[in-house]
């Protein structure tokens, strides 16, 4: 099976006129459709992936700044599982209500990091449908981190809220 474009020569006479009477034609390269499918889905994870761990990073910095720590370096070229890996480090079931939906976040970001892996692979690159349900998966696990990061930002800030209350009372 060949991956390579197909190509094809098409006769547009509408287009070029020919001098000498013969068939004008142009060359156009078709591209099947199961490939941009591919390439499609390619990006949809990839994209996920990079908004995965760019989430997981921001949390990293949320609980570095709030710990007193310098800031790490840019996490942008740092792989999902050192992020990962710091950010159950920085997990306190004290200070973090929903410890335990973050350690499964944690733990199922983890699965699916070895999913990076198998993108090149025949099996998964060539099963555009296992993409979709990769990527999808990713975009699930990424909202549930974000979800996380917000709802303790929040629980914080109303945490503050009524600690500065409680002393202007007093």
């Amino acid at each position: 099976m060949m991956n390579a474009a197909v190509t094809a020569i098409s006769v547009t006479p509408a287009r070029v006129s020919a001098p000498s009477g013969d068939l004008p034609s142009t060359i156009t390269t078709l591209r099947p459709a199961s490939g941009h499918d591919r390439a499609e889905r390619i990006r949809d994870v990839v994209d996920a992936f990079r908004r995965l761990r760019e989430s997981v990073a921001r949390f990293n910095r949320m609980f570095a700044a709030r710990a007193g720590e310098p800031p790490a370096r840019d996490a942008t070229d740092t792989a999902l599982q050192p992020l990962l890996t710091a950010l159950a480090r920085h997990i306190d079931p004290a200070s973090f209500a929903r410890h335990r939906e973050l350690k499964r976040a944690i733990r199922d970001a983890r699965r699916l990091d070895k999913t990076r892996e198998a993108l090149f692979s025949d099996a998964l690159c060539l099963d555009t449908e296992a993409m979709r349900k990769t990527a999808a998966e990713l975009d699930r696990l990424d909202t549930a981190f974000v979800g996380l990061c917000v709802d303790h930002v929040l629980a914080q800030h109303e945490q503050h809220a009524q600690a500065a209350g409680s002393t202007r009372t007093a």
